[in-house]
C-alpha cells in the first residue's frame, strides 16, 4: 500500500478474527485500519477485509455492516446513503470472453448481478476503460469484476507477496474535485551541487535581468517581462 499509495486494499480469504483485526488497528506507528469480516463457525476459511491507508483516507467515524460474515462486508467512510463503490470475487463472469479459456457461466447468477448493479446504478468500470482488452486476474480461474462509479488508470500487476491472484487497482475520484495536475516543474535537489550547470544558469539569470529591463522601455506582445522570463526557463531546462 504505501509503495503504490493505495488508499483502500480489499481482501479475501484472510481468516481474521476480531481480536486479531482489534491488535492489529493497535499496533503502534502502523497507519492502516483494518475491517474484517469472518464466518464464526468457521474461522479457518472464509473471511475479508477492507485495510485503509490512515495517509490517504480520513478514517474517523467509518461505519460497518457485516452484511455475510466472511462473505460480504459494507463499510462507509463519508455518510453516503448507498453504496457507490463495489468489488470482489463474484466467482462468475458476465462475458464468456472474461474466461480463460473462454466459458459463459449460467444465467441466473449472472441475471442477479446485472439486476445488483442496475439497482445500485453501477457500472463495470474495467469494461469501460479497457473496451478491448483481456486481461486476467487469475490464470486458472474467471476475471474479478470492480465495478466502479468514476474511476481510472486501472492496472492489473503482481502483489508484494507470495499469491495465486494478480492485484488490481484504480484511482477512484470525484466528479465535482478540480483537476490537479503534476505541480510546478522544479531541478533535482543533487542538480544544485553542479557548479558548472549553476554557473549556466547565473549565466541564463544576468540576461534575463537585463532583458526585463529593457522590456519595461519597449513593452510588446512578444517582447515583456514574462516572456523574457519563459524563455529563460526553458533555456535553463534544457541546459
Amino acid at each position: 500500500m504505501k509503495d503504490q499509495k493505495l488508499g483502500i486494499l480489499t481482501l479475501q480469504e484472510t481468516h481474521l478474527i476480531k481480536d486479531d483485526e482489534a491488535a492489529l488497528n493497535a499496533t503502534p506507528g502502523l497507519r492502516i485500519h483494518i475491517k474484517t469480516s469472518i464466518d464464526p463457525a468457521h474461522t479457518n476459511a472464509k473471511g475479508i477485509a477492507i485495510v485503509m491507508n490512515k495517509n490517504l483516507v480520513n478514517t474517523s467515524g467509518v461505519k460497518v455492516h457485516d452484511l455475510v460474515p466472511g462473505h460480504a462486508l459494507l463499510v462507509i467512510l463519508h455518510g453516503l446513503p448507498k453504496p457507490d463503490i463495489m468489488l470482489g470475487d463474484f466467482n462468475l463472469v458476465e462475458d464468456a470472453l472474461d474466461r480463460l479459456p473462454p466459458k459463459q457461466d449460467t444465467s441466473g447468477p449472472t441475471s442477479k448481478l446485472n439486476e445488483f448493479k442496475t439497482h445500485l446504478k453501477l457500472k463495470d468500470s474495467w469494461q469501460t476503460e479497457f473496451l478491448d482488452v483481456l486481461q486476467y486476474t487469475f490464470a486458472q480461474s474467471a476475471q474479478q469484476d470492480e465495478l466502479l462509479p468514476f474511476s481510472q488508470d486501472w492496472e492489473i500487476s503482481p502483489p508484494g507477496i507470495h499469491t495465486d491472484h494478480q492485484l488490481v487497482s484504480a484511482r477512484i475520484s470525484s466528479r465535482t474535485m478540480p483537476f490537479v495536475g503534476k505541480g510546478r516543474w522544479s531541478l533535482p535537489l543533487f542538480i544544485l551541487n553542479n557548479k558548472k550547470l549553476g554557473d549556466e544558469i547565473i549565466e541564463l539569470g544576468k540576461v534575463l535581468q537585463k532583458d526585463i529591463h529593457l522590456s519595461k522601455a519597449q513593452c510588446t506582445e512578444e517582447y515583456n517581462p514574462q516572456t523574457a522570463f519563459a524563455q529563460f526557463k526553458e533555456k535553463a531546462m534544457n541546459l
